[in-house]
């Protein structure tokens, strides 16, 4: 299997980060304690029908997606975290009910370990909606070019360079997107946390409304129109206009919700030629 470049210096990356893992291991098995072996890693690689929506559901850690090429080829590399006497991990991806699913699972009734997690990188092929769940882990995209799906219970979710939608939500976790510059026409993106913060990074060129609420503060490069509700949760709303939007069917909105952490509608520099 040939990956790319890309790939080739995250296994460098990794084998860095092996050491201190290594050297732990060394000082546990002196003092007698539970024994970590070495991170186990795998590699594969899928041919998917065009279009073919994917699942992830990573209940035992994190979960960080790449722009994977135009050829409906999907890569996923995972990384193993797993004690000795620990249950092992199922992980077998397979197409089914009309979508490809990643699914890591324990045996039924174990609980995970102390110590033991399994990270996925995934390489998402273009034109492939993702959805991705995690509990306590991180989710993170970069340059992916398609719709995205993203949940977790108390992790955190970071998001730049997506040419699609974004959905994000999260209980306690934070969440940061950069979003492109024109959002989709008739378009409804929903960032929520309820109790982290919500910051998003747009152009003057996103052509939306944007809507924020929160108990906490607002902070923003934009006019905002804000509405006080002393007896609700969150005690206030507020609407910005970014950019030219469409009226009807077609107006492009996004939603910035938290209970009780800040929200944040921040405008992206603009590179401006002197000349």
């Amino acid at each position: 299997m040939t990956f790319r470049p890309s790939v080739l210096a995250a296994i460098a990356c990794c084998l860095f980060a092996v050491s201190p893992i290594l050297f732990a291991t060394e000082s546990m098995q002196e003092e007698g304690m539970q024994t970590m072996r070495e991170p186990l890693r795998r590699d594969d690689s899928f041919k998917l029908p065009a279009g073919q929506a994917i699942h992830v559901d990573n209940r035992y850690g994190s979960v960080y997606m790449r722009f994977g090429g135009y050829e409906d080829q999907l890569d996923i590399r995972s990384t193993v975290q797993q004690p000795d006497g620990a249950a092992t991990i199922v992980f077998q991806p397979v197409a089914k009910d009309g979508r490809f699913e990643a699914v890591p699972r324990l045996p039924e009734g174990v609980e995970l370990a102390e110590g033991q997690r399994i990270d996925l990188v995934l390489y998402v092929p273009k034109d492939h909606a993702v959805t991705v769940r995690t509990l306590f882990g991180t989710i993170e995209s970069r340059g992916v070019k398609s719709d995205i799906d993203l949940g977790t219970d108390t992790g955190e979710i970071a998001v730049r360079g997506t040419a699609g939608t974004v959905q994000a939500r999260t209980s306690e976790g934070r969440i940061e997107v950069t979003l492109e510059d024109l959002a989709r026409p008739g378009s409804v993106q929903r960032l929520s946390s309820r109790t982290g913060s919500v910051a998003i990074n747009v152009s003057d060129k996103l052509d939306a409304e944007v809507k924020l609420s929160t108990s906490h503060q607002f902070s923003t490069d934009y006019s905002l129109t804000v509405e006080h509700r002393d007896s609700e949760e969150p005690n206030k709303v507020a609407t910005a206009v970014v950019g030219m939007p469409k009226s009807g069917k077609d107006k492009a909105q996004v939603v910035l919700e938290s209970l009780v952490g800040e929200v944040r509608l921040l405008r992206k520099g603009v590179f401006v030629d002197p000349e």
